[in-house]
């Protein structure tokens, strides 16, 4: 039977510098998706977000067959294989905001076709997963016309020489501002679980062909220490603590400054520092996280901050199914 899951994230911000100081709530996902397995050794996701930034966006779309249990074919829209941090679903996200990785540098979705192999220890452990693909290029929206003589590309490794560790690397080939541009993105990135704690770092260098842009490298680092409570209302609490760090950046959106072949600058550089606490509710059938978050930023050569990207209290209550 086809399996349905969701997620509805609701927040409040209070932000206070002082050319705003001022408050909004926000619907930030209300996502819906259907999976399921078939016969003959095939499966299927839909996944749509009804409220992305309040639009509709369809996120996931793909079928996969696994002739093997350990081999497996995937077609559709799909998030390309790159990253820890911006391959995570919301569901599976500590903090209320993404990272800067998983945002604005490391983000990327598409359509096409990717292969993944898992490799099993004789305890039924998994040790190795390799997933990689290529895909149209940045067409997510007019695929019609999405015909392509060189295609993105992306590759991620998966290797947990122990129980609890995590060595992940990625490269991501995409082409961006109307096909006129591309990158290239590289990225390592490890995380450990013990005890409750869970420690993540990871970094990512994106150079762009034809000197279109300079360089973009990314940092992101943070510590989660999980106590479990089993009392009444709550099922847990967590504390978290983030380091995130970006270059100037152009994701491409913008295009090219008039009369040349560079690209516009969409974000500035900035640092981000992060803490918070997750308040876990005891409810195993529509698991509820409540998250206050307090986001400091700054900005070291005078880059102009959006209004989201400045000083922040956020509060925010998650639930899944």
């Amino acid at each position: 039977m086809p399996q349905i899951h969701g997620i509805l994230r609701g927040k409040y911000e209070y932000e206070y510098e002082l050319d705003l100081n001022a408050s909004r709530f926000e619907v930030r996902n209300a996502r819906l998706s259907v999976d399921g397995n078939m016969p003959l050794k095939s499966s299927y996701k839909l996944e749509v977000d009804l409220c992305d930034e309040s639009a509709i966006k369809m996120k996931d779309a793909w079928v996969r067959v696994n002739p093997i249990s350990t081999f497996r074919i995937t077609l559709g829209q799909q998030r390309m294989p790159f990253s820890i941090d911006a391959h995570r679903n919301p569901s599976a996200q500590f903090f209320a905001n993404r990272s800067f990785i998983a945002k604005q540098v490391g983000d990327m979705r598409d359509v096409g076709a990717a292969v993944g192999y898992d490799i099993i220890s004789m305890e039924n452990r998994k040790i190795l997963s390799v997933d990689a693909g290529i895909y149209n290029g940045s067409n997510l929206d007019n695929q019609k016309t999405a015909w392509f003589t060189s295609p993105a590309y992306s590759a991620r490794i998966q290797y947990f020489p122990v129980r609890g560790l995590a060595l992940i690397p990625s490269v991501q080939h995409q082409l961006i501002a109307s096909r006129n541009a591309s990158y290239t993105s590289i990225d390592f990135g490890a995380y450990y679980e013990y005890l409750g704690f869970h420690l993540e770092a990871e970094y990512l260098h994106k150079f762009y062909a034809k000197d279109a842009f300079d360089d973009c490298n990314a940092i992101d680092a943070m510590a989660i220490y999980k106590i479990p409570v089993k009392k009444g209302y709550l099922g847990g609490v967590s504390y978290l603590l983030r380091y995130d760090y970006m270059d100037n950046h152009s994701d491409g959106k913008k295009g090219f400054d008039e009369g040349t072949t560079r690209l516009l600058q969409s974000d500035a550089q900035r640092h981000r520092l992060t803490a918070g606490v997750t308040f876990h509710v005891a409810n195993k059938y529509f698991p509820t996280d409540i998250r206050l978050n307090y986001e400091n930023y700054w900005y070291p050569n005078g880059g102009t901050p959006k209004e989201s990207e400045q000083d922040k209290l956020v509060a925010e209550l998650m639930i899944r199914f």
